[in-house]
């Protein structure tokens, strides 16, 4: 977003409430891949480097975002949270930890997750039983001796589902049965089979966005 609202010479300003670019990646579980390879991983106007058809690693997009930003010098203000956005006659006052904005317009790229699912009922286990939320888990050392329950199937489960069957009993707690595609088909990313067939690219109007 901030590298087109540049190109159009348009003013604004990138909030990020963490201490450094790309902390959300820094901070996650160290064998985080991302399930998309580098030549779709890429942001507009710079190439990750890389091996195309490869997986990057969560530091290497940590390293990427911050060489982005620093290469088309785009502003972003860390150590900012934003505590609430409200619609006034002027367009939108935006309270935030260090000061006040005024704006008229408001951008919310936050992603999805950012606060912690725990079922209720996991205060009720025992204190025998070590429970990390995914965001808390790093790597296999953090956990005791014993077998693991993973709760939750989605990219991050089962990454770390796989990781950790390696070495112990892992189990994988989720609502229906998993139907995961595979990463690549004859050495090529499925991203790229997908591409090379035209369906990232259709349209909800079009003959094969219907079937989908």
């Amino acid at each position: 977003m901030g590298y087109y609202l540049k190109q159009n010479n348009i003013r604004f300003l990138i909030l990020d409430k963490g201490q450094t670019l790309g902390e959300v990646w820094k901070n996650s579980y160290d064998s985080l891949k991302l399930f998309t390879p580098r030549m779709y991983s890429s942001l507009p106007g710079l190439i990750l480097d890389g091996e195309q058809q490869g997986f990057p690693s969560k530091d290497e997009i940590a390293n990427y975002i911050k060489h982005y930003t620093e290469t088309f010098a785009l502003p972003v203000e860390l150590n900012t949270e934003v505590l609430s956005v409200i619609k006034n006659e002027e367009g939108f006052c935006v309270e935030a930890t260090k000061r006040i904005f005024n704006t008229s317009n408001v951008v919310v790229a936050t992603g999805p997750f950012q606060e912690k699912l725990i079922p209720a009922f996991s205060s009720s286990l025992g204190t025998n039983i070590l429970q990390l939320h995914s965001s808390e888990y790093k790597n296999p050392n953090q956990l005791q001796q014993g077998n693991v329950l993973i709760v939750g199937g989605g990219n991050s489960g089962a990454q770390i589902a796989v990781e950790l069957s390696e070495e112990r009993d892992t189990y994988l707690a989720i609502s229906k049965k998993p139907s995961y595609f595979p990463l690549t088909i004859g050495g090529m990313s499925v991203f790229w089979w997908l591409d090379k067939l035209g369906i990232l690219k259709v349209t909800n109007k079009s003959f094969i966005g219907n079937l989908l």
